[in-house]
C-alpha cells in the first residue's frame, strides 16, 4: 500500500484541530494567557510576534502572552515538553521530528517561514556556487539546521556536500562572519543582519536562502495535551501569529517601526536592508504546500521509521 503523503497528514490535521476548536468546549476550558518559547532575538524571528502583540492581534483575540527567551532548541523543547510553556518557536523542523521518532507527544502546528532563513555569503575569490567546488563552507556544526540547508542547496546545484566541498562546524553566524574575514573559509550561510554587514565589506551574495531554499523555519510547535484541551486557544493563537505575519509582510515601515517600540535592537539602515533579504520568506496568504516540509521529512524520517510518526498538524496558512 502506498503510504500517504505529508500533505494528507497536514490536511488531516489541521482539520482536526479546527474541528476540534468548534467542537463546543466552554470558554472555561481555554487557556487566556499563554507562554511562547523563542531561540532566537533576531529581527526575521520575532517581527512578526512583537507586531501582533503591539497591534493587538492577541488581545483581540482574547489572549495574553508572555514571551520568554532561552538557548537553543533541545533547551526550549525540554521547556514545552514538561509543561512550562505552551508553544514553542524553534528553528528547523528536524529536532521536533527527532522528538515525535522518540516518542514525544511534539505537534507542528505552523511555520513562520517557507524558506530558508539564511543569506549565503561568499569570499571575495568564491562568488558563485560552483567556485565553492573544493571549498570549505563554515556551518554551525554537524547536524545542525545550517549544515542540514546547505547540503540540500549543495544537492540541488550539482555539488556533492561529501566530496565537492568541506563543511566545517565553525559556530554561530557571528563567529562565521569572523572566519570569513580572516579567510578561514571560503563562504557561510548568515542571519540576515550579518549579511548585511558583510555586503558592506565586499563580500559577494552567492544567493539569498530566504527566496531560493523552500524549507520551513522558525517552526510553531506544541503538545498533543494542548491540541486537545484547549483547541479554541491554539485556533485564536494561529490567528493572531497569521495576522502578524501578513501585516509584517506587506507594511516593512509600520512593521519595522512596531519592532523598534517593541524593544527589538538594531541600526536603522541594516535593519531595513535585512528587512529586505528576510521578508520574501514569511508565507503569502496561499497554505504551505507540502513540498516545502519533504526535503525536512527525508533526512528523518528514517529515525520515525514511517510517515505515520511525523509530528505535521498544521501549516503556515491562512486558512482561519
Amino acid at each position: 500500500m502506498r503510504q500517504p503523503t505529508v500533505a494528507r497528514y497536514i490536511s488531516i490535521l489541521l482539520i482536526l484541530v479546527l474541528s476540534l476548536s468548534s467542537a463546543g468546549f466552554s470558554s472555561a476550558q481555554e487557556k487566556k494567557t499563554l507562554r511562547i518559547v523563542f531561540v532566537s532575538l533576531s529581527w526575521n524571528n520575532q517581527l512578526p510576534f512583537r507586531v501582533a502583540i503591539t497591534r493587538g492581534f492577541f488581545k483581540d483575540q482574547g489572549l495574553t502572552v508572555e514571551p520568554i527567551f532561552v538557548r537553543g532548541g533541545p533547551t526550549a523543547l525540554a521547556a514545552l515538553i514538561s509543561g512550562d510553556v505552551d508553544y514553542a518557536s524553534v528553528g528547523g523542523a528536524q529536532a521536533p521530528i527527532r522528538s515525535r521518532a522518540k516518542g514525544l507527544d511534539i505537534h507542528i502546528i505552523a511555520s513562520q517561514s517557507n524558506y530558508t532563513n539564511y543569506t549565503l555569503l561568499g569570499s571575495k575569490e568564491a562568488k558563485t556556487i560552483e567556485e565553492l567546488r573544493g571549498k570549505i563552507i563554515g556551518v554551525t556544526g554537524a547536524g545542525t539546521f545550517s549544515d542540514f540547508a546547505i547540503r540540500i542547496y549543495l544537492k540541488r546545484n550539482n555539488l556533492d556536500p561529501d566530496k565537492d566541498v568541506t563543511l566545517r562546524a565553525i559556530g554561530g553566524t557571528a563567529v562565521r562572519a569572523i572566519a570569513l574575514e580572516k579567510g578561514l573559509i571560503a563562504a557561510a550561510p548568515f542571519s540576515a543582519e550579518d549579511a548585511v554587514r558583510l555586503l558592506d565589506k565586499g563580500y559577494p551574495m552567492i544567493v539569498n536562502l530566504n527566496e531560493a531554499l523552500r524549507i520551513p523555519q522558525s517552526v510553531l510547535v506544541t503538545r498533543g495535551e494542548v491540541l486537545q484541551k484547549y483547541p479554541e486557544t491554539t485556533k485564536r493563537f494561529l490567528k493572531a501569529v497569521i495576522l502578524g505575519m501578513q501585516f509584517t509582510k506587506n507594511n516593512k515601515k509600520e512593521a519595522i517601526q512596531t519592532g523598534f517600540v517593541a524593544g527589538l535592537q538594531g541600526e536603522p539602515n541594516v535593519v531595513s536592508r535585512s528587512y529586505d533579504l528576510f521578508s520574501p520568506g514569511y508565507p503569502s496568504t496561499s497554505p504551505l504546500p507540502s513540498t516545502a516540509f519533504k526535503s525536512c521529512s527525508t533526512r528523518t524520517s528514517a529515525a520515525a521509521s514511517s510517515t505515520k510518526n511525523l509530528p505535521w498538524t498544521g501549516s503556515s496558512t491562512t486558512g482561519f
